[in-house]
């Protein structure tokens, strides 16, 4: 299922036509074994085929609806964790102001490379495992800078803030790889689904072919319209969507302001008293 699921990633358009051509090939096959079998099926046993039909189709239906909530929430998630990712980085790259040289300027380094790789990882194919590689290696550079600072300075709770700004930060990034790269829609259920859908496809075309005549149009209009909510669970469940993307703006005003504060002088910086990012 993972391979199925990569593959979706790079290529939805050829997971949905093929999605709608097993599914209408399955409508096919149940049609013809039910026109074969129509001389031979009394009323009763075409009315038990309908209401079977009926049983299967809201089973699909409740699987549809049980998929789609599931990835709706993890993306909606992920949507959140991105703007809270960005206030966190936002928070300690204000608060290394604490931080005497050269650690401070060795700090807002890091920490515009780390913002900058967040968002290349997110935008540019195949640099994902290279982006979460370079991000720890970043974040075990901030924290060794965090450990010699508290070192130097233990009583100090202005360091201590930048000390807890930077562990939100690093907390954040293993929360962004849970949601998405580990908490996806099980693959038993996206199984089950398909399965289930294979299933429908059949008994559909089964009960026309006991009516003896195809419904072309109803066929096809469940076909599409199951195939395309399939498509929208597989890609909402992907790291990188096609159909959707988790809006970035938040790390790219970070990224900007940051940039922004590397070119000016020290002394036009400013920051709250806590050095907390406060919103615009």
């Amino acid at each position: 299922m993972t391979d199925l699921l990569l593959a979706a990633e790079s290529y939805w358009w050829v997971f949905y036509i093929g999605t709608i051509v097993v599914f209408l090939a399955t409508v096919e096959v149940g049609f013809l074994l039910g026109r074969s079998r129509r001389g031979k099926t009394d009323p009763e046993a075409k009315s038990q085929a309908g209401t079977a039909l009926a049983a299967i189709l809201a089973l699909l239906g409740f699987l549809l609806a049980v998929s789609f909530s599931i990835a709706e929430d993890r993306f909606m998630t992920r949507k959140q964790l991105v703007l809270e990712e960005a206030n966190a980085i936002g928070t300690t790259f204000l608060r290394t102001d604490f931080l005497m040289e050269p650690q401070r300027t060795r700090a807002r380094r890091l920490l515009a490379e780390y913002v900058n790789v967040r968002l290349e990882a997110t935008k540019q194919p195949g640099t994902l495992q290279e982006g979460l590689k370079r991000s720890v290696e970043i974040q075990n550079a901030l924290w060794r800078i965090a450990d010699k600072v508290a070192a130097q300075r233990p009583r100090s709770e202005p360091v201590g803030l930048f000390i807890d700004a930077l562990n939100e930060t690093i907390d954040l990034h293993e929360e962004r790889v849970t949601v998405s790269l580990r908490n996806r829609v099980p693959p038993s259920l996206l199984w089950t689904l398909y399965l289930v859908a294979f299933l429908s496809m059949g008994i559909l075309g089964f009960h026309f072919g006991l009516g003896g005549t195809r419904n072309i149009l109803a066929a096809s209009a469940l076909v599409f319209a199951f195939s395309a909510v399939m498509l929208l669970i597989v890609d909402l469940d992907q790291p990188r969507q096609r159909l959707f993307t988790v809006n970035q703006a938040a790390l790219e005003d970070t990224h900007r302001s940051i940039s922004k504060a590397l070119e000016s002088p020290p002394a036009k910086r400013g920051g709250s008293p806590d050095g907390k990012r406060r919103p615009p």
